[in-house]
């Protein structure tokens, strides 16, 4: 459990014009919840220029306990973030209103074009700056080879990529650093993947 007084998670933490402006009691409530686990977030995304799309892969994603930690650091943070999920989940009263309030958006597999790639493409080239966080597994089933998605974002909309981490060993949401891609697609995702290994998973055997 963090000690009282100690940083749990603060909107400071990224660039102004990613911030929400939620009001302050849903920032207080997600600290609460962080602190309530002993979980923090650490780290800062720094300023960008220019067009400043910003594509955030974090894993590794093995559990939907990632998902509750991170939208309580999401919240915590104040931070405007798109995601993207099955549109089966949107279908839902209330977890498809809460997914929307968090900058959920739902995809249609089955539809032409409307693969999350495409989706989230389309929704980048519309705005001027914007932040969207995906994992590069694409589920937290065991898989064999990371998802080149984020990599081909960040080519079509000239975005950045920043990698965060799920660290269930230290109990922290991590932002870390920029990964600039060498253009090699195989290596990329292989270093990526090695990355992650770093960090405890809340199931290491599905990663």
């Amino acid at each position: 459990m963090e000690r009282k007084g100690s940083r749990i998670v603060s909107r400071r933490q990224i660039p102004h014009k990613y911030r929400a402006s939620r009001p302050k009691i849903v920032q207080w409530i997600a600290r609460w919840f962080l602190r309530l686990f002993g979980w923090k977030v650490d780290g800062f995304i720094p300023p960008l220029e220019g067009k400043e799309n910003l594509i955030i892969i974090a894993g590794p994603h093995t559990s939907n306990w990632d998902g509750v930690f991170g939208f309580a650091a999401i919240l915590g943070l104040d931070a405007k973030i798109t995601f993207f999920g099955k549109h089966s989940l949107f279908t839902k009263p209330i977890l498809g209103k809460f997914l929307k309030y968090m900058g959920g958006i739902p995809v249609d597999k089955t539809k032409p074009g409307s693969g999350l790639t495409d989706v989230a493409i389309q929704n980048m080239q519309k705005l001027n700056g914007s932040l969207i966080a995906m994992s590069p597994e694409g589920t937290r089933a065991k898989t064999e080879k990371l998802k080149s998605g984020f990599l081909r974002i960040a080519k079509a909309v000239e975005g950045q990529i920043f990698l965060g981490a799920f660290d269930f060993g230290n109990k922290r949401i991590l932002l870390d650093k920029f990964y600039k891609p060498s253009g090699d697609n195989d290596e990329d995702l292989l270093w990526v993947r090695n990355y992650f290994l770093q960090f405890q998973a809340k199931r290491p055997e599905n990663y």
